[in-house]
């Protein structure tokens, strides 16, 4: 029997957010409690997992010597659960670019005689905490990090966070597009303290071959410069010799605490699914649903058949796979059909509860 689950201390998960940050979830929370989920029967491919005690926080999943929590839970066969990281840009009420428009994109209104308050400050001191406060999930997750993005990691750091207890994740953009590009991004965000990067509509194992490449230094064979890295080493709490023995690719470095995430979402990439998830060093895949939504806009039967492809693939070649879950019933179906990498893209109790559905179906 695994032991209880601690229930979450108030003072993190219930207290609202200063009212200074507005801009966070309608419910005004960045963590809201977790829901009371009934417990559900552990599913099949799980059922090895039962005998693992209840794995607690981030920081406590890893082996003594593993230092990323997400290649820790990976070298168990458990699922892993990452969530989008808070909001840390100021947004207008209509959302990014100012005050909403009007129907089919006409332009807004006239303004009313009296202009709407200015928007509230974004302390990202105040966000860090709270971000710190949360330690349900195994990473998080953003689509595109910047240089407010790294003044985050900064003060995430300054709130006791760190590579072992958040580790952190982002987009990339379409490496193929532009390879220097490419190679500029992913030093950048590595040298951030970043512990994976996941390249979109990957189309070739070649192009796979090329990111993993990026990412290694010259002494294993990659072209990732081995200077400004103090960074890295400061977040990942090392120091930067240490950093250079232990910033490799897992799994194709075993002590590697670096993994690449690839996000299949075109035709062509569906269609070299399999060569893809055979590249060694591949550490997840995500199927990119809601790209295929566009791609397959007059065939949704083909949509399901794609992602059904994609997710053979990963089976086939023992590579986790990911889907986006974002309430506890989309968490539990796609736990059924074999996907065992979630990304939850909402903070309310919906996405609070897929995070602890997904525990407890896995027994974790």
């Amino acid at each position: 029997m695994h032991p209880p689950v601690r229930p979450p201390d108030p003072r993190i998960h219930q207290r609202p957010l200063v009212r200074r940050r507005k801009f966070i979830s309608r419910s005004r929370l960045l963590f809201p409690p977790s829901p009371r989920i009934p417990m559900r029967p552990v599913l099949a491919f799980a059922a090895g997992a039962a005998a693992v005690l209840a794995l607690p926080a981030m920081a406590t999943a890893q082996k003594a010597d593993r230092l990323n929590p997400v290649i820790a839970v990976q070298e168990k066969g458990l699922p892993i659960f990452g969530i989008a990281h808070p909001a840390i840009v100021r947004r207008g009420p209509g959302g990014p670019g100012g005050p909403p428009r009007g129907p089919n994109g006409a332009p807004p209104a006239a303004a009313p005689a009296t202009p709407p308050a200015p928007m509230p400050e974004i302390v990202l001191s105040d966000v860090a905490k709270e971000t710190v406060g949360y330690t349900r999930a195994d990473f998080l997750f953003t689509s595109a990090a910047n240089e407010t993005f790294y003044r985050y990691l900064d003060e995430i750091k300054k709130a006791g966070g760190s590579a072992r207890t958040h580790p952190f994740s982002s987009k990339i953009g379409i490496f193929h597009k532009d390879p220097a590009v490419g190679q500029q991004v992913i030093i950048r965000q590595l040298n951030a303290g970043l512990v994976n990067i996941s390249a979109e509509e990957v189309s070739s194992a070649q192009e796979v071959r090329d990111v993993l490449k990026a990412m290694r230094f010259a002494s294993a064979g990659g072209t990732r410069p081995d200077t400004g890295l103090a960074a890295a080493a400061s977040y990942w709490g090392l120091s930067v010799d240490q950093y250079k023995q232990r910033a490799d690719v897992w799994p194709l470095n075993k002590k590697g605490e670096l993994f690449l995430t690839l996000i299949i979402e075109s035709k062509e990439g569906v269609a070299k699914a399999r060569e893809i998830a055979a590249v060694p060093g591949v550490g997840q895949i995500f199927v990119g649903y809601g790209t295929l939504g566009g791609v397959f806009r007059d065939d949704p039967a083909g949509r399901e058949k794609a992602t059904s492809e994609i997710l053979a693939a990963c089976k086939e070649f023992k590579v986790p796979c990911g889907f986006p879950a974002n309430n506890p019933a989309e968490m539990e179906q796609r736990m059924k059909e074999g996907w065992t990498v979630f990304i939850i893209q909402r903070r309310d109790e919906n996405g609070m509860g897929a995070i602890e559905t997904g525990r407890k179906l896995s027994g974790r």
